[in-house]
């Protein structure tokens, strides 16, 4: 082997290397993601729409943290081809120091309009947009993976609909309806 050929070689060891260890964080984010809404629906969990809607939300994340780690065991073994998405690693800290913040925010006994806010802000964070990434650019479907988890858009639009109907936060209550009025056909 050439010095052309070891170079290649050592560089695409550092990228898998690279990409394993963003897919484990990303999975522990999920993860994270998923243990705020479960104390969020514990929390209010008198209320059953937002029992509901804390509960689905925690079971999707737990599920996307599955993918993730499936994902990041085939890649481990050669299977999982993924392009070259890594993120700036300042996009990704930013994300492990918000979701970090975040669970300690849900296990202080946030008020309702928090809550809100704090799964508003995970709901339309750069999370999603890496779980996109991941999915577009592997092969989950010939692992035997389905791609399509329940639907974000379902979880949002439910959120969304709370959002106006139970918070007091007038700024939250403005954003959302903006962008539901934003992303509504015409």
């Amino acid at each position: 082997m050439d010095t052309e050929e070891k170079a290649d070689v050592s560089s695409a060891a550092t990228i898998s290397s690279s990409l394993m260890e963003i897919l484990e964080t990303h999975a522990k984010m999920e993860t994270q993601v998923g243990e705020i809404y479960v104390n969020f629906a514990a929390r209010f969990g008198q209320n059953p729409e937002l029992r509901a809607l804390w509960s689905a939300m925690a079971l999707e994340e737990g599920g996307h943290a599955a993918l993730i780690r499936a994902v990041n065991k085939g890649l481990f073994s050669g299977v999982f081809q993924a392009k070259a998405f890594l993120l700036p690693v300042e996009i990704i800290d930013s994300l492990v120091t918000r979701v970090a913040e975040y669970h300690r925010q849900a296990q202080e006994s946030p008020s309702l309009d928090q809550a809100f806010r704090i799964t508003w802000e995970l709901e339309c964070s750069e999370l999603d947009f890496m779980r996109e990434l991941l999915v577009s650019s592997s092969n989950l479907t010939e692992l035997g993976f389905p791609t399509n988890i329940e639907s974000t858009d379902k979880h949002v639009g439910r959120l969304r609909t709370l959002i106006q109907q139970y918070a007091t936060d007038e700024g939250l209550r403005r954003e959302v309806k903006f962008l539901s009025t934003e992303r509504s056909p015409q």
